[in-house]
């Protein structure tokens, strides 16, 4: 992946996890960003009443994330990688009358990631050992364990959605062979998931279930033409709470493909795919897990065009659109289980500069108009900044 491709990659999600395993360098960004969402609730609905019965207007929601990302080269066939960040998040729901206004808000260091990776075969294969490491925030209060269940709503674009969580171990292997411009990339894994004390006032622990995961996919690195496609199969063992089983989520098929052009400027279009199967769950009169009758996940699809273009030698323009669509559950709308359909459609443009060899630094806003539920209007409000140092080629 080169320089450039990375400055057009404004969500930082795609800044920062779609290197894969392309040849490493010594690199360390330092970023910020920062979304704000703002949902009207004006129409009508099953939202929060006040104490007099009243429902409030809007619902605002902020996040500002500072973050790092670090790759150490420490020889040609092993890299380490290391990424934190640092969120603040504030929720808001607003009525006619301003003394009823709720205000909700959450500070803290959140969990840490560690990959370590080993390449094989000059190339042919590479093996990593990954963890997260529990330094976020955990034993929440019942009002900012409110916060996170807003926050981990996917019609939103919240980069940090789970503050804190147990220590977890993972482990995953990939075969890239390749042939000229064309390479295969196949493998899987395992991701052992720890167990954590999620509220403050309940002693009792949880733990999400573990990940098994495989892929498969191919690249096609032409010029100015190239392309990528891939599918991805995730399997949950189940949850516990208290050491009781509790839940198992439903299989997770994730479908991606892009299209990229280099020559004079750079272009990709891409889109994902997710669709969840159904779950498992315990039902008030049984003691084993057995398949939901209705679907409590939802689907979700992201198009998107990213673009640079070189306004002079250090100077490119950056822009972004896209269009994301969030299915509903399967769930009655008057149901508490149910969830709702959402989209939303952005736009964005920013700048990337190379301040000096080793350094560049790359700045986007972006704006977002969609509706939850068909009759709630949604908009928000995306900056992010990025500055990285790139040494050059690792030992």
């Amino acid at each position: 992946m080169t320089i450039r491709t990375v400055l057009i990659a404004t969500t930082l999600l795609i800044v920062f996890a779609s290197d894969g395993y392309a040849e490493k360098q010594n690199r360390l960004s330092i970023y910020y960003a920062y979304q704000n969402w703002k949902l009207d609730l004006s129409a009508y609905g099953r939202w929060p009443a006040a104490t007099d019965g009243a429902f409030p207007n809007d619902q605002k929601v902020g996040q500002g994330v500072f973050g790092l990302n670090a790759t150490g080269v420490v020889s040609d066939r092993l890299h380490v990688d290391l990424s934190g960040t640092m969120a603040n998040t504030t929720s808001r729901l607003e009525y006619d009358n301003s003394a009823d206004n709720v205000k909700q808000s959450l500070s803290s260091l959140n969990d840490t990631r560690l990959r370590i990776t080993y390449t094989f075969g000059e190339g042919k294969g590479a093996g990593s050992v990954f963890f997260n490491l529990p330094t976020g925030k955990r034993e929440l209060t019942a009002d900012e364990y409110g916060l996170t269940t807003v926050i981990a709503d996917v019609s939103r674009k919240f980069m940090v959605r789970r503050y804190g969580q147990g220590l977890d171990i993972g482990v995953d292997w990939f075969v890239l062979p390749s042939w000229g411009s064309f390479g295969l990339n196949v493998g899987g894994g395992y991701l052992h998931r720890g167990k954590y004390r999620p509220l403050k006032l309940d002693t009792r622990e949880y733990k999400y279930g573990d990940e098994i995961f495989g892929s498969l996919g191919f690249s096609f690195d032409g010029r100015p033409v190239g392309g990528s496609f891939g599918v991805t199969l995730k399997y949950y063992t189940k949850d516990k709470y208290d050491n009781k089983e509790t839940f198992q989520a439903g299989v997770a098929t994730i479908i991606s493909g892009a299209v990229t052009y280099s020559e004079g400027f750079d272009l990709t279009l891409g889109t994902s795919v997710l669709m969840r199967s159904k779950a498992k769950i315990r039902s008030s009169s049984e003691q084993v897990l057995s398949d939901e009758v209705l679907k409590s996940g939802r689907s979700q699809i992201l198009i998107y065009a990213n673009g640079s273009f070189p306004a002079s030698e250090k100077l490119r323009i950056l822009g972004r659109l896209e269009l994301e669509n969030v299915s509903a559950n399967d769930y009655a709308k008057e149901s508490f289980e149910f969830l709702p359909k959402s989209y939303n459609v952005g736009f964005g443009g920013g700048v990337g500069y190379a301040l000096t060899n080793a350094f560049s630094a790359s700045s986007m806003i972006s704006y977002y108009t969609g509706k939850i539920d068909s009759q709630y209007g949604l908009t928000g409000l995306g900056l992010a900044f990025v500055l990285t140092f790139q040494p050059g080629q690792g030992r």
